[in-house]
């Protein structure tokens, strides 16, 4: 990649700058400021995929440079005039070093009428930034350092009328709010993304079972010794005798159902147990969040039988899939954030912080990558087809009709008796979950 003033930071760091993040003030909301405020500077915007630079003159687009292919500004003029790469960046190069403009300089010497350089610079910029206005996340940078090189440019466009044609619509009262908020969300915004949270500890009955099945020569008589809670000991009977967890018979006892649920099952209900309590004065809403994840459980473990998984591991990670939820309840009521800002960053973040919260608590491997990509199971790096279980299962049990394409299709494509015993039953998984997790 072509290396120039345009991509290298040295200079703008001994310049004014500010910088954030994209999730907290949207690329559209900073373009205007730029464009009201008349700004000279640099933009720099940053996603997991790609970095570009706009640049600003007066609150005017001037230049554009981007490192995504098919709006490379190089790329653009070998392909519309012909000149060769070589030459190209002996240009770039040249008007560098002379403090002197590129387009200026290339129209000079290489005969190319400055409108049709111009047109090729407007139509890239307006290109750049109306996809970039999409973006979701990532970061940016305005400092007011501008390069020469960009100087004396034959494009200049006014940003708002790129925002106005890309449908982005500016709501002043919603900017007025969220620079009051700025703050608190980009505290709370860099503490999830450097990993630098008070992650809480393992419960104390989750530690005590941990120890346990860590010791050689366990015997199931000191896994029950450990299972003292009458409501977890009726949980578990619950689980393990409900008829979509899939045992005909009666579970009578403490030991058979330990027995037949298997560790890892009943690991997942002691956690399940402890995290009810986890949060007092969001009881309610942990109520909800738990209910959804048994649901969750119960659908995924069918699923993985259709589909050939392991059936005990996808209950496992239904039921933890939702645990940043949870913990972020806990970890943002400290703040001063209206509900709309809290659901938005638990929305957002409970991923990120579930798989950290996972990690501490020293859960398997395929644990975490459920809980960091169940929303997107196209991002997982390994385990794909238990984290697709646990997304498609985590769409069912929203109980939504029509189902969305993606999760129909690959339902049809993976389990063709997919329905039974959940799309026709799904008021009755909700009633026997009631149950189990009733403490009655």
């Amino acid at each position: 990649m072509m290396q120039s003033t345009f991509s290298n930071q040295n200079n703008e760091r001994l310049t004014r700058s500010i910088e954030g993040s994209l999730s907290l003030m949207p690329l559209s909301d900073l373009i205007q400021w730029i464009e009201s405020s008349q700004k000279s500077g640099t933009l720099i915007a940053t996603n997991d995929e790609y970095t570009r630079r706009f640049f600003f003159q007066d609150g005017r687009l001037i230049f554009v440079w981007c490192d995504q292919e098919g709006q490379q500004l190089y790329d653009a003029i070998r392909d519309q005039f012909g000149l060769s790469m070589e030459r190209i960046m002996e240009a770039l190069k040249q008007s560098e070093e002379l403090g002197i403009s590129f387009i200026g300089l290339l129209s000079s010497e290489e005969g190319i009428p400055l409108e049709r350089l111009g047109g090729l610079i407007s139509t890239l910029a307006e290109q750049s930034l109306t996809t970039s206005l999409a973006w979701r996340t990532g970061s940016f940078r305005f400092s007011d350092f501008l390069p020469a090189a960009v100087l004396c440019s034959p494009v200049n466009i006014k940003p708002t009328k790129v925002l106005l044609g890309s449908t982005v619509q500016i709501d002043e009262a919603r900017l007025i709010e969220l620079a009051s908020l700025d703050p608190v969300l980009n505290e709370v915004y860099d503490l999830i993304r450097k990993g630098a949270l008070d992650i809480p500890p393992l419960p104390t009955e989750m530690q005590l079972l941990m120890d346990k099945i860590n010791s050689p020569g366990l015997t199931i008589d000191q896994i029950i010794e450990c299972l003292t809670d009458p409501l977890l000991v009726s949980k578990i009977l619950r689980v393990s005798n409900s008829p979509f967890y899939g045992r005909r018979g009666k579970v009578g006892t403490l030991r058979d159902a330990v027995v037949y649920m298997g560790l890892k099952s009943l690991m997942s209900i002691v956690t399940v147990n402890a995290l009810s309590g986890f949060s007092p004065q969001h009881a309610e809403e942990i109520e909800q969040i738990l209910h959804h994840s048994m649901m969750v459980g119960m659908i995924a473990k069918q699923l993985a039988r259709d589909m050939g998984g392991n059936h005990d591991q996808a209950f496992v990670c239904g039921l933890l899939h939702d645990i940043g939820w949870i913990v972020m309840l806990e970890m943002l009521s400290k703040y001063d954030l209206d509900k709309e800002k809290r659901d938005y960053l638990m929305r957002v973040h409970h991923t990120t912080l579930g798989a950290l919260v996972a990690k501490k608590w020293n859960f398997s491997e395929e644990i975490q990558e459920v809980i960091k990509n169940h929303h997107l199971p196209e991002k997982a790096e390994a385990y794909q087809q238990l984290v697709q279980i646990i997304y498609l299962s985590d769409q069912l049990a929203k109980n939504e009709s029509p189902l969305p394409d993606d999760v129909a299709s690959a339902l049809a494509t993976h389990s063709s008796e997919w329905v039974a015993p959940f799309s026709d039953h799904l008021e009755e998984l909700d009633r026997e979950i009631d149950s189990i997790l009733s403490p009655g």
